[in-house]
């Protein structure tokens, strides 16, 4: 009769090994540095980073960040028109947002 170690029953079980700051922040998958994004010191897969209002994928060139949820530009104006105030704690993206109202556009 065999004795069946702990290690051989976890045999099955993979654990991760890597970090979690390797981790992408939506779907909690290891995110390999050429398909990441960093944004507010977040990690994500370029596939996971989208508008929270359409979920079309955004870019680091065309978001804007409100309360901790990522807009596109056409549904951030949309946000801000719904609720009549563009002041409303932009958070740390409020230079974005600024030159956003400001141009029409980020620069």
């Amino acid at each position: 009769m065999s004795r069946v170690l702990p290690s051989e029953r976890r045999k099955g079980i993979r654990r991760s090994s890597f970090p979690k700051s390797e981790l992408c922040t939506v779907c909690r998958k290891r995110a390999y540095p050429m398909d990441a994004l960093i944004v507010d010191k977040k990690k994500y897969h370029k596939s996971c980073f989208c508008c929270e209002h359409c979920k079309n994928k955004l870019s680091l060139g065309n978001y804007v960040s409100l309360h901790g949820h990522f807009y596109c530009l056409p549904h951030y104006k949309q946000l801000l028109k719904s609720k009549g105030n563009a002041d409303n704690g932009i958070g740390q993206h409020k230079g974005d947002a600024e030159r956003l109202d400001r141009d029409g556009g980020v620069r």
